[in-house]
């Protein structure tokens, strides 16, 4: 009698890319959760992403955002970025998933990799992500975020000043 290994089941690499997957999510979240990105002065790069416009961008404050909702400060991780609350979320049901699959050795959710990119989706992808850069932009000039902003960026003088 011969053995037929389910198509469901996980292959010894599935297996090894779930449970490398599951350390990294769960490092990424303690390292989150123990390093205050706002103390973090030896950080070569400026803390703006906006260096050119001035303004910031979709992520702008996320890493913050992570740090004050991994320690339960949710207002001030919706000061700093509301999507941090999403990707906190996503990253949590992916472990979750990843999780369950290594325990189990069995894929839960079969996820095709195909894609096929048309104009159509190309526009309506920058125009999501422009609609969300222009909310992101809203959001800190109407709160006054300031340590979002970078005051020599060519767009800064128009919007905030």
């Amino acid at each position: 009698m011969k053995l037929v290994r389910s198509s469901l089941g996980l292959t010894p690499p599935e297996s090894r890319a779930r449970l490398l997957a599951i350390c990294g999510i769960v490092a990424a979240l303690l390292v989150l959760r123990a390093v205050d990105p706002q103390a973090m002065s030896w950080l070569a790069i400026g803390r703006s992403c906006g260096a050119i416009t001035g303004l910031p961008c979709i992520f702008c404050g996320t890493t913050r955002a992570l740090h004050y909702l991994l320690n339960g400060d949710f207002a001030g991780a919706l000061y700093f970025n509301w999507l941090s609350f999403p990707i906190t979320f996503t990253a949590l049901v992916i472990l979750l998933l990843f999780a369950l699959e290594a325990v189990l050795n069995r894929r839960m959710l079969k996820i095709p990799f195909a894609f096929r990119l048309t104009p159509q989706r190309v526009a309506a992808a920058v125009s999501g992500i422009t609609a969300l850069w222009l909310f992101q932009v809203a959001l800190a000039v109407g709160l006054q975020k300031r340590e979002l902003f970078n005051p020599a960026g060519f767009l800064y003088a128009f919007l905030v000043r």
